[in-house]
């Protein structure tokens, strides 16, 4: 599709097919000038590539840009604006079972196997030079470690923030404690993002009916704001039967919607089911290997690190500089950084 001259871009949607057949809802913005091949910014997040009040998940012209109600929503960080204005294609992606995508969602298990596919389709594009850069931000950073930790050949380089490198280190077993304010919380707040496959197949498993399933949403949604309320409490947590009775599993109202939840939580250790899910990010993704050797070897290896090796890319768009750069990636302690700052929109 074209979008409106001032927006200059072009616009189309795909619904791009995994490894098993699952299809995911894809937005690709192709800058106006330059080309035909451009690097590309890679998005993938749950939180919903449209705008918040889209009714068609699946429309590009209903794209998500920064507004004042949410001016920093989740992965998107600035739009697709700003990254076509610096010359490179746009692409943003609903994960799996959420919004516009098909599948079921399970809480980033698929993430890394579905970012590889991502990145595999793109590579095969002939509006791309086979450069990808991938940015994200909370859940969107997740995304990316998984995405990165698969070592795709076109992934160039990554700017993550504020997000979890490993399912059970850093979000629901952070220090090897379950913290169930983060887990069911942040559960209970993403029911209303889940896509109409995931509802389909949660009533073909659990044999419950639409009505049914719709009166836990209700449910869910109120016992999140009482949960929430606890929190802010002089006492937090204490006062709450909520927090202080119900079971870790089996969980009221959440495991409706979300069955993969009693999954994750019945792995206390480490097992086969673990090491399968992105909790093994953290030691595949580039930048997370500790560098060998002495204290001064490491120091020696941090400063080579630091370096900046920049690759030229040619671009031509409006009155911004007729070339950027897009560097390999750098190890900057627990990140992988790209010299250029327009990566993050």
């Amino acid at each position: 599709m074209e979008l409106p001259d001032r927006a200059r871009a072009r616009a189309f949607q795909a619904m791009v097919a995994m490894r098993d057949g699952t299809r995911l809802n894809t937005f690709v913005f192709l800058p106006q000038i330059g080309g035909p091949r451009w690097p590309v910014i890679l998005h993938r997040t749950p939180y919903g590539i449209t705008a918040s009040d889209a009714r068609d998940k699946t429309d590009c012209a209903n794209a998500w840009l920064p507004s004042g109600e949410e001016p920093f929503r989740g992965s998107i960080l600035r739009g697709w604006r700003n990254i076509v204005a610096h010359g490179y294609a746009a692409v943003y992606q609903d994960t799996r079972g959420r919004h516009g995508s098909e599948g079921e969602d399970r809480v980033y298990a698929d993430d890394a196997a579905d970012g590889h596919d991502t990145l595999e389709w793109i590579a095969a594009q002939p509006w791309t030079n086979q450069m990808v850069g991938m940015s994200g931000s909370s859940a969107g950073a997740t995304t990316t470690f998984a995405a990165a930790s698969t070592r795709h050949p076109s992934l160039r380089a990554f700017f993550a923030q504020a997000g979890a490198s490993g399912i059970y280190d850093d979000v629901v077993y952070e220090g090897q404690s379950i913290e169930m304010e983060r887990l069911w919380l942040w559960v209970a707040r993403n029911i209303p993002g889940l896509s109409p496959s995931h509802r389909a197949a949660v009533m073909r498993r659990s044999g419950i009916s639409a009505e049914a399933l719709d009166a836990a949403a209700a449910s869910a949604a109120a016992r999140y704001t009482r949960l929430d309320a606890a929190r802010h409490a002089d006492t937090p947590f204490i006062g709450s039967a909520d927090w202080m009775r119900l079971p870790l599993t089996g969980y009221p109202d959440f495991v409706t919607w979300q069955p993969f939840l009693d999954e994750i939580i019945t792995h206390p250790t480490p097992d086969a089911f673990r090491g399968g899910t992105i909790a093994a990010a953290r030691s595949t993704s580039p930048g997370f290997t500790s560098p060998p050797g002495t204290t001064s070897s490491r120091r020696a290896y941090w400063r080579r690190s630091m370096k900046f090796r920049p690759v030229p890319v040619p671009r031509s768009c409006g009155s911004a500089p007729t070339s950027t750069r897009l560097s390999t990636p750098v190890t900057f302690g627990r990140a992988i950084l790209i010299s250029n700052g327009s990566t993050t929109g």
